[in-house]
């Protein structure tokens, strides 16, 4: 039976998602030869921390204003269940697990981009549960994931052609 989720719960899981990211990112950049992966998942493991910033500024206001949540949680809960049960999303240990799992600069990037690619779809769906006001954060955190996904991407094909 699937969960139901409060707003400040949502919150918190997309929280946690960002700080399973940092200690991917921080794992893997630790053991990396490769000093494009490096300099890369340094930088996304900064990204994380503003991303949990930004994540813990929404649900300050989704608690001061849970009023302003029109969204119906129960429709939302079979989808936030199936993401949650991911791989690639959530827990510490499922995050150093994975860097553990990367032996390979390309396997490191698969990895990357599969967290990143569900956490997109999981951030795209907290977009319409929380108040206006703060789409715009979300918005910019979801348009910010894009960019993560392009530059893993982009690394990955290179190691392909290169």
């Amino acid at each position: 039976m699937p969960s139901i989720y409060s707003g400040p719960e949502i919150m918190e899981m997309a929280v946690e998602t960002e700080r399973g990211g940092k200690r991917f990112y921080e794992a893997v950049s630790a053991d990396a030869t490769d000093e494009n992966l490096k300099r890369l998942f340094g930088f996304l493991a900064a990204e994380e921390d503003r991303h949990i910033a930004a994540f813990q500024e929404v649900a300050r206001t989704v608690k001061e204003h849970p009023h302003d949540l029109a969204y119906n949680w129960e429709e939302a809960a079979q989808y936030l269940d199936a993401i949650v049960e991911s791989k690639y999303f959530l827990g510490t240990g499922k995050a150093l697990r994975l860097a553990g799992e990367s032996k390979t600069p390309a396997q490191a990037l698969d990895h990357a981009i599969a967290f990143e690619k569900e956490t997109l779809l999981f951030y795209s769906e907290v977009l319409g549960m929380v108040a206006a006001a703060t789409r715009p954060a979300v918005s910019r955190l979801i348009a910010e994931e894009k960019s993560h996904i392009v530059k893993l991407t982009e690394l990955r094909r290179s190691l392909v052609q290169g």
